[in-house]
């Protein structure tokens, strides 16, 4: 069962297409009007047509085969009855659309295309207006779903070609990073503990002979070793300075690749007053950033700093498909909310996740108190 339900990469899963096999009831009621030996022509020729049908949704290289087939028994019909059985082309329509080359797609709509016409010029239905109110819009419908079909899968594959260059840019941007990191690491250090290497061997061999030089080496050693550790301490406070401004650059860019409008509001660098503060809303604007993207399946994403008497406020805002009753209540317990609570606590703040103003749409706010060096609040 798990294998008539599974999706094709090219079209509907098999039991979506046999669910139309009911409407063949209509040309077998047509059927059982005819004498004995033609209805069981007729059945054989019902049986060959759903085998066909079948076929062209599971073997690929038979689609083409199978559409020039259920054509010409849709023609059989349509000489064997009236014009009106020019509605079974709408079994090989979707068949069409899924075709893979485009000379097969020409083929298959040219030989759909050509039935249509010989239809309406056999029985004059041009001539018939009742009969073409009826059958013209039918046609219509038959000639569109093979295009539309096409876009969607041209659509489906430019969608995937794009998150697999989404991905190994991420790729490559952290494999950029990571030798960046060791070039600055060699650059930093390398030099420096060289230095000490030589200076510690130098001042082994003066302890002996000349203490006091061997004394100002090791001053020397630890002098350098010091500034070792500052420069340590710089590059690691470098790679970890995240704040509002840097977050907000990093957003467009991902939201840009999610196919997102990022809207900004307010003064992203002047309203926030301390390093520390800046770093963790940084961070909590990533996360939320990152959750958008993920699960709001929004077009547009809002971020708004405002300073208020005593606090100071950042806004994460889209018009996606919003948080449930059961989701808000469950917000809590996720790492990613988690995450961003417990950093906020160590400077007093709050989160907060609710509906968007708009009525549509996730709406987070982070509340930080804003505190005097005196210790009191604004």
């Amino acid at each position: 069962m798990r294998k008539w339900n599974r999706r094709s990469a090219q079209g509907p899963p098999l039991v979506f297409s046999l669910v139309w096999l009911v409407y063949l009831a209509f040309p077998l009621t047509a059927l059982l009007e005819l004498p004995t030996l033609q209805l069981i022509e007729g059945l054989l020729v019902m049986v060959v047509f759903i085998v066909l049908y079948v076929s062209g949704y599971v073997l690929q290289r038979a689609r083409l085969a199978a559409v020039i087939g259920l054509l010409v028994i849709v023609l059989a019909f349509c000489l064997t009855f009236d014009a009106s059985g020019i509605y079974m082309t709408f079994y090989a329509a979707p068949l069409i659309g899924l075709l893979k080359r485009r000379w097969e797609m020409y083929a298959g709509y040219g030989a759909m295309l050509g039935l249509m016409v010989f239809d309406v010029v056999y029985y004059r239905i041009y001539d018939d207006h009742e009969l073409l109110v009826q059958l013209f819009p039918a046609m219509v419908v038959m000639l569109i779903i093979p295009v539309g079909m096409q876009l969607g899968q041209r659509s489906k594959e430019i969608r995937k070609k794009l998150t697999l260059a989404n991905e190994e840019i991420a790729r490559l941007s952290k494999n950029e990073e990571r030798q960046r990191i060791s070039r600055d690491l060699h650059d930093t250090l390398g030099h420096t503990l060289s230095l000490i290497t030589l200076k510690s061997e130098l001042a082994e061999k003066l302890i002996a002979k000349h203490p006091e030089r061997a004394v100002q080496e090791v001053k020397d050693i630890q002098a350098t070793s010091r500034a070792a550790l500052k420069q340590v301490r710089e590059l690691v406070s470098g790679m970890n300075a995240v704040t509002v401004r840097l977050e907000v650059d990093h957003a467009k860019q991902i939201l840009a690749a999610a196919g997102i409008v990022l809207e900004q509001r307010g003064d992203l660098d002047g309203a926030i007053p301390s390093p520390l503060i800046d770093n963790i809303l940084g961070m909590c604007l990533r996360e939320s950033v990152t959750n958008v993207v993920k699960h709001s399946q929004a077009r547009s994403c809002t971020v708004g700093l405002r300073r208020d008497p005593g606090s100071l406020r950042l806004t994460v805002e889209d018009n996606g498909i919003g948080l449930a009753k059961s989701e808000q209540a469950a917000a809590g317990s996720c790492n990613g909310m988690k995450g961003m609570r417990d950093r906020l606590k160590l400077i007093e703040g709050e989160m907060k996740a609710e509906t968007a103003e708009s009525g549509q749409g996730t709406r987070i706010v982070f509340t930080v108190p804003i505190v005097h060096k005196a210790g009191k609040t604004e």
